[in-house]
């Protein structure tokens, strides 16, 4: 199967829709993803209404089946027929190829114009912050936001910082980008940083400060791409990889880790940047990045993290995200926290239903709060308890429960540490 959109038979509409009626067979067959997500009910029922016969499955069903699919990836770490294989099946990057091939023939929807560009979006709530954030809470803007740009009235959404975290990067850092052999470090701060949880960033540069490794921030990265993807915007997504891949690889030549604050982000670099953008230094940039937690985590097993606390979060509620599972990363967050005195990590390992962009639109917010329906029990069960997920987007769902937004694991061990990005 084909994946690589630098190639022509990634754009070729009958080679598309043999991949997708062999990827239908298959999983028909093999079914060990039924309970996953929406797509995969809706396949089985297609392909038996024909009998079983795959081949008979229309495209217009096949575009069914692919809106359905909001990338957790859940299914790509069960898949027994993932490549190396005959079948070479990646469910979640065939379905991103579906959207792709629509777009390129219908071209955006508005809803995927805002939704997939969130520098955008962020620069626009930006310039007037106290009235972005009234907005998203006036019933009356979120009914006009719903007609206009398709996300659900309902949908908890993320608030602006009054302050970009690059803008106080460059206030409390002195140089603002150290030279590069003053460097240990780079931080890939994402736009859920940059706009809207810069308290994550700042907690992540003082932990790092206080362990004496030495973090820079380089200016002019752009959102890593997955928005755009989300919504079949092959080109945006490309665009967006390849300035972040030439911001990044001279640091990544130099053999410095590039943390990620964002699973999502660390996840499409890891995986997706070397297909994206061909070339050996995308190659470099993705061997070079690390998610935070895991990183922090490493770090505190090899010692090299100090374990002079001054406070406890006490007992915590983690979220595991599917994005940070995608990574091979499970343990990470508990252990890093487990190693505050005091503190106890109780982990949810359930999907929150919300991966990129399709959890916030109107037509799919019911099912994404089916989705996510065991993991908020879990989180309203504990209210005692600290909430914790390294995935910000994942946390609009928690919240929804919580009233409040659950914190990064580095924002609570900044925390115990008595350093101020530890109260963002």
């Amino acid at each position: 199967m084909e994946y690589n959109p630098h190639r022509s038979e990634y754009w070729d509409e009958r080679a598309f829709e043999e991949n997708m009626k062999l990827a239908f067979d298959v999983c028909n067959g093999c079914r060990l993803c039924y309970n996953l997500c929406p797509s995969f009910p809706e396949l089985f029922q297609i392909v038996e209404s024909y009998d079983n016969d795959a081949a008979k499955v229309t495209r217009q069903e096949m575009d069914r089946v692919a809106d359905l699919c909001f990338q957790c990836k859940l299914c790509y770490m069960k898949c027994p027929y993932i490549p190396p294989h005959r079948y070479d099946l990646d469910f979640p990057r065939l379905m991103l190829r579906s959207k792709a091939l629509r777009v390129k023939a219908r071209g955006l929807s508005r809803s995927d114009q805002f939704l997939g560009n969130p520098e955008r979006v962020g620069q626009m709530g930006q310039m007037a912050p106290g009235l972005a954030n009234w907005s998203v809470k006036n019933g009356g803007m979120r009914r006009l936001m719903e007609r206009m740009y398709g996300i659900d009235r309902r949908r908890h959404l993320p608030r602006f910082a009054p302050r970009r975290f690059s803008e106080w990067v460059k206030r409390h850092s002195a140089p603002a980008l150290p030279p590069l052999e003053e460097v240990d470090v780079v931080l890939f701060s994402t736009c859920t940083v940059e706009y809207h949880e810069p308290g994550i960033g700042q907690a992540a540069l003082e932990v790092l400060r206080h362990n004496n490794i030495r973090a820079a921030v380089p200016p002019g990265q752009r959102c890593c791409g997955m928005p755009a993807l989300d919504g079949g915007d092959m080109e945006g997504a490309i665009r967006r990889a390849k300035e972040n891949v030439d911001i990044l690889a001279p640091y990544a030549r130099a053999g410095k880790t590039i943390l990620a604050l964002q699973p999502t982000c660390a996840l499409l670099i890891k995986q997706d940047y070397p297909t994206l953008v061909p070339g050996e230094e995308a190659q470099m940039v993705a061997r070079q990045t690390q998610d935070l937690t895991q990183y922090l985590a490493d770090q505190m097993k090899r010692g090299a993290l100090k374990k002079s606390f001054v406070a406890s979060p006490g007992p915590v509620t983690y979220h595991l995200s599917c994005h940070t599972k995608a990574q091979g990363i499970r343990r990470a967050a508990k252990d890093l926290l487990e190693s505050i005195d005091g503190c106890q990590v109780e982990m949810v390992d359930r999907c929150a239903g919300i991966d990129g962009t399709w959890g916030l639109k109107a037509q799919y917010y019911d099912e994404a709060i089916k989705v996510s329906a065991k993991l908020t029990e879990r989180f309203q069960a504990r209210h005692d308890t600290a909430a914790c997920s390294d995935c910000a987007l994942a946390g609009l769902q928690i919240e929804t429960v919580t009233d409040a937004p659950p914190v990064h694991p580095v924002q609570l061990l900044a925390k115990a540490y008595g350093l101020e990005g530890g109260a963002s």
